[in-house]
C-alpha cells in the first residue's frame, strides 16, 4: 500500500481541478474550479487555521445577500472542507 504525503494529495487535487477547467465550460463553472485551486495552497496544513477560515467563510456566507459572493464562498468552502478532511486523515 502506497502512502502519500499531504502535499502530494493536495497537488493531485489541484491537478484534477485544473484539468476540469476548459474553454467549453461557462466562465462561472471554470471560476468554481479555480477558487479551490487558489484557496487550498493558501492555507498551511494547520487544522486549527483551516477550521478558523471555514468558520469565517460560513459566517460570511450566512450574512451574504449577493449571489456571486455566495457562489464564491461555497466554492472556497468546498475546497477548505476537502483540505480539512485530508489533514484529519
Amino acid at each position: 500500500m502506497e502512502i502519500f504525503t499531504l502535499q502530494q494529495i493536495i497537488d493531485e487535487r489541484i491537478s484534477f481541478l485544473k484539468e476540469q477547467i476548459n474553454q467549453d465550460n461557462k466562465p462561472e463553472v471554470n471560476k468554481t474550479f479555480q477558487l479551490p485551486i487558489e484557496v487550498i495552497p493558501s492555507v498551511d496544513d494547520d487544522i486549527e487555521k483551516v477550521e478558523s477560515i471555514i468558520l469565517q467563510r460560513k459566517t460570511l456566507l450566512k450574512n451574504s445577500n449577493d449571489f456571486c459572493e455566495s457562489d464564491r464562498l461555497f466554492a472556497e468552502l468546498e475546497g477548505l472542507e476537502w483540505l480539512q478532511r485530508q489533514i484529519a486523515r
